[in-house]
Formats: C-alpha cells, structure tokens, sequence
C-alpha cells in the first residue's frame, strides 16, 4: 500500500519519511518503517470485492430473475416484473451481504473515527437534505426513483403485503435493498477509493471515477433505468462525504438504509391519505 504525504498529496517512496517535495514528515511511513508493515493490499482486496459483486451480486441477480419468471409462468401462465425483481434483489442481495461481512468485517472494525464530531455532524445534514431532494424529485418526475417503477407502483398500490414467504411484499424489497446498498458501499465504493489512493491520481480524479463506477454498478444489478439519476446524485454525495469523513463508511450506510425507509415511508403514507 502506498503512503502519501499528508500536506501535499505525494506518494511516498518506501522509507521516506520526510517528503522531498514539501518536507513534511509522515507518521504512517515513520510507523512503516519501524514495524515493517506497509498496510493491506488494496487492489487485491478491490478484485475480490468486485468478483463478489458481479458473481454474488450481478450473475446471481440475473439467473434468478429468469428462475423466478419460469417458476411464476408455470403457475399464473404470466410472471410480474415486482414478482422477480423482488425475490432476486433479495436473495442476490442476501448471498452478497454475507460474503461482504465474512470478506470485510476485519477491515470495518479498523474504520477511523478520527474526525471532529462536527465533521461527522455536517455530513448526516447533507446527506439528509440530499434524501429530501431526492425524494421530492420522485414525485415530481417519474423516471426518477429510488425503486425501479414496477416496485414503486406495487408499494403505492394499497394492497402490497408486509411479508409473504411465496411472493413479492414490502419485507423483501426494503431488505433485498438495503443488502444492496451495504454492498455496494463496502465491496465498490470503499475499496475503489482506498485502491485509487495508491496511485498518482488525485482527489478529484479518485471522485468522479468512483462516482460513475458505483452509479453504473449499482444500476446493473438492480436492472433498471428508473433509479439513474437518483443513483448519480446520491453517489456525488456519499462519495465526497466518504472522502471528507477520513474513509468512514458507516455514515454513507447509514444515509442509504435512511433513504430507502423514508421513501418506503413517503409511499405508503401518500397512498393512505390519497
């Protein structure tokens, strides 16, 4: 893992621990070198992490969607889009989490917290505010929600269930999205960031790779075009707020599993009171 200089960005070569370009000294090379270990390999843990996801995650997603087409046809002689979209999203989501839990608790329980409170307050704001944008766009513009249009649809209907072991219902789809979301924080957004680290690009080379590599990996595994523009403004966001936190992870999941309530929320009551 490379090393860089905290004031001017500069990767470090192995025992440098004053930088020649700015003079600044480095505690993490100073560490480095007296201990011997230069931290864990980042590009390694990023091809895992993406093998997880397009297996796990992707491959998965798709080969059940068809299972579950099959399966519903055999018995109506139709399938439902909310019918397979529902049970592969969970259960693709489900395998996913696990691995990415086994695969990177390790590295979670090590996620720094080093950052003023304040910090860590600013970033829930925004991230809030950047929900109620991104909900009050889904109302006003159809082509622009957080859950393909099928599932939105099935959700306002007033007869979606709770739970039910067999078909779609509300368990399902808030779970087998969260699972998602978790996912694709750990397995692509974290372990992208940490791995462009140690290259030469810079902050905001590392922003706007990650911020389209997230957007069209998520995309593809839920499938859908309906939830790009929210996926794009939501990944600007939770990218700088990952950067900005020092890496911290737990406050992007946190505005994830918050996002996907509060839409689920915004649904359900416009179809009571409506």
């Amino acid at each position: 893992m490379k090393i860089r200089c905290k004031n001017c960005y500069r990767v470090l070569n192995p025992n440098e621990e004053y930088c020649t370009a700015c003079g600044e000294h480095s505690a993490a090379m100073q560490k480095a070198m007296i201990t011997g270990d230069y931290g864990p390999d980042t590009v390694g843990k990023l091809k895992i992490s993406l093998t997880i996801y397009a297996i796990a995650g992707f491959l998965v997603c798709g080969i059940l969607q068809v299972i579950f087409a099959l399966l519903q046809n055999k018995e109506i002689s139709t399938y439902t889009d909310a019918f397979c979209e529902a049970n592969s999203i969970f259960f693709s989501g489900l395998l996913t989490f696990i691995l990415t839990i086994v695969f990177s608790m390790k590295d979670m329980k090590k996620t720094p917290l080093d950052r003023p409170l304040s910090t860590y307050i600013i970033a829930l704001f925004i991230g809030i505010i950047t929900i109620a944008i991104i909900i009050l766009l889904s109302k006003i513009l159809t082509f622009t929600q957080v859950f393909p249009s099928y599932i939105v649809k099935y959700l306002s209907s007033g007869s979606a269930k709770f739970f039910d072991v067999k078909n779609e219902c509300i368990f399902k789809i808030v779970t087998g999205f969260i699972f998602v979301a978790i996912s694709i924080e750990v397995l692509c957004r974290k372990r992208l960031v940490d791995a462009l680290d140690e290259t030469l690009l810079g902050e905001k080379t590392i922003f706007i790779i990650t911020i389209l590599v997230t957007t069209a990996l998520e995309t593809l595994w839920i499938m859908s075009l309906d939830v790009v523009i929210p996926l794009l403004i939501l990944n600007i966001v939770l990218t700088g707020i990952y950067m900005y936190t020092n890496r911290n992870i737990f406050i992007n999941i946190v505005l994830r599993v918050l996002l996907i309530i509060m839409f689920l929320i915004v649904l359900i009551s416009s179809n009571f009171y409506f």
